[in-house]
This record gives C-alpha cells, structure tokens and sequence, in this order.
C-alpha cells in the first residue's frame, strides 16, 4: 500500500518546508492570550491542541478566529521568539494569518482538491509543503 499522496492547494505564502504535522479541526488564533509566543505552546483550555507546541511543524487548522492582534502573534512567534510553525495549512485562510505568513515567509496554503487538509492529513504525518508549485506531499505514520 502507498502511504504517500500529494494534494493541490491555493498557495497564499510562497516558499518550501517540509516536517511533521499538528493538527487541528478547530478554529485558532495566534493571539497571546491563546498561544505562548515565546514557545509556541497552545494554553487555550478545550482548545484540541491545549498543551502541545506549534513550533517548527507543519501546523494545520480550520481558520482563523478573534481579533487581528493574532497576525502579529504569529509574526512575533517567526520572526522574534523563533517559535513559530515552519508552514501553515488551512481550509479556509483568512487575513488574520496569511498576512503574518507573507510577512513572515512561511509557507502557507488552502483550498485543497482533497477537501479541508485535516480531513486527510493526521498528526504526526511528515508533509512537504511546496508553496511555488502548490503541491503538497504527505507521507501517513
């Protein structure tokens, strides 16, 4: 059986990366109030990530919610704190975070042909996220 498979999405950020992914079928928000800027970690209690650290995975969620301070949440998490996650998968991108993504280079997509990404993508999946071509390569564990 293969256990790879690509999917074409919208590409919002250009770039490459590639890593383990963290998933999430919740909406989320990169406001401080939510997320620890300085280590990436989620301590939004019920949120279904609560506990667990963005940082350097392909983080993957429904969109965005809250205010538009999140946008510099996740800009500061880049580019200061060096927390944040190394490509983001949405199924819908709102401009809360796809401007920090631009800003901020990280890769970043949505509308995949597959549907929503965490409908075929779980955590702990390696994905290799290619924000020129709007490929992405996901290997299941």
């Amino acid at each position: 059986m293969n256990n790879i498979r690509k999917y074409k999405g919208r590409v919002i950020s250009k770039g490459m990366a590639e890593g383990e992914a963290l998933v999430s079928h919740m909406p989320f928000s990169f406001m401080g109030s939510i997320c620890d800027l300085a280590s990436g970690t989620i301590y939004l209690g019920g949120h279904d990530l609560e506990g667990r650290s963005l940082k350097d995975k392909i983080f993957i969620y429904d969109t965005d919610y809250m205010s538009t301070s999140g946008c510099w949440g996740l800009l500061n998490m880049a580019t200061i704190f060096k927390s944040g996650p190394k490509a983001i998968l949405w199924r819908e991108a709102h401009n809360i975070s796809a401007n920090a993504a631009i800003y901020a280079r990280i890769p970043a997509m949505d509308h995949f042909e597959g549907g929503a990404p965490y409908e075929f993508i779980k955590t702990g999946d390696w994905v290799r996220v290619d924000a020129e071509k709007g490929v992405i390569t996901v290997t299941k564990r």
